[in-house]
């Protein structure tokens, strides 16, 4: 659910978004005078192409972003204060909680946004603020650092490079980023990285096409240690949907991934380590 703030103009707009796993608050400052340019929406291929092109424009926007990660905020909340209630959800040695939140390596940051962003629309629809596209240049940075369900004191400073968006119309829905960056610590017990993702979610309820492609999310990511560039986590996502229309567009939803570290973490954090976690995250969504 996106809720737009009534203090907004052509210059700048103050906007939020929620969702169990990220929420943010975002003010919106244009550079131009102008408003955030309208795109009617189009095919997908084309959308990528459109925001590939603008790479090389001059920044139009900047962002600030105040975002939280909730659902992995509550996990390392419950197992810091309710050890026994985290380890009851618990089959054997597979925490669901941590299952659930996996990947997820910061409860909240503040991010720094500069670059061109273009709307979305599509005629005869209600206009969205989730609507959106960004290229450009994105600098985060926080105090804290999720293991395992564990919150740790880590002042972090992150930059990227990247392009994402996201699409939310009455019959489909498409995301998309492509990131390219690097990660520091002054935690010395996490490893400085520089990494690569990319991420696509799909779905189309008027769609009846078999494939992993349709109605299908991919999420990967890979990252190297900054100063030898061995392989330091790799992890993979994918998410099938099966459209029930009973709610728009609801969707029975099942994921499954890995992530794979090997040198992400040193001297008392390397007990926490794991060489391979099962990402699991089946769902109902409307």
């Amino acid at each position: 659910m996106s809720i737009t703030s009534p203090y907004a103009s052509a210059e700048y707009s103050f906007e939020t978004e929620w969702d169990v796993y990220y929420s943010n608050i975002g003010y919106y400052q244009s550079f131009t005078n102008e408003p955030i340019p309208e795109v009617v929406e189009d095919d997908e291929s084309s959308t990528y192409s459109r925001m590939f092109d603008s790479i090389l424009a001059r920044p139009r926007f900047m962002l600030i972003e105040l975002g939280v990660y909730p659902l992995p905020f509550a996990a390392a909340y419950v197992k810091e204060h309710h050890l026994s209630t985290y380890d009851n959800i618990s089959v054997g040695d597979f925490n669901i909680l941590q299952a659930f939140t996996a990947g997820y390596d910061e409860p909240y940051a503040l991010s720094l946004f500069f670059g061109s962003i273009v709307r979305f629309v599509s005629p005869g629809e209600k206009k969205k603020v989730k609507n959106r596209g960004y290229t450009g240049f994105l600098f985060s940075f926080g105090d804290q650092h999720i293991v395992k369900n564990l919150m740790v004191d880590d002042k972090w400073y992150e930059l990227e490079w990247k392009i994402k968006g996201d699409k939310d119309f009455e019959n489909k829905t498409l995301s998309w980023s492509f990131r390219i960056g690097a990660k520091v610590h002054e935690n010395i017990e996490i490893t400085d990285v520089v990494y690569f993702g990319l991420r696509r979610n799909h779905l189309d309820i008027l769609s009846d096409e078999v494939s992993w492609f349709q109605n299908a999310d991919i999420d990967y990511k890979i990252d190297f240690d900054s100063e030898t560039f061995e392989l330091s986590q790799q992890s993979l996502f994918i998410n099938k949907k099966w459209p029930t229309f009973l709610f728009g567009k609801s969707t029975f939803e099942f994921g499954v991934g890995f992530i794979h570290e090997r040198n992400k973490y040193t001297a008392s954090l390397e007990s926490q380590q794991e060489d391979f976690q099962l990402i699991l995250r089946p769902s109902f969504r409307f």
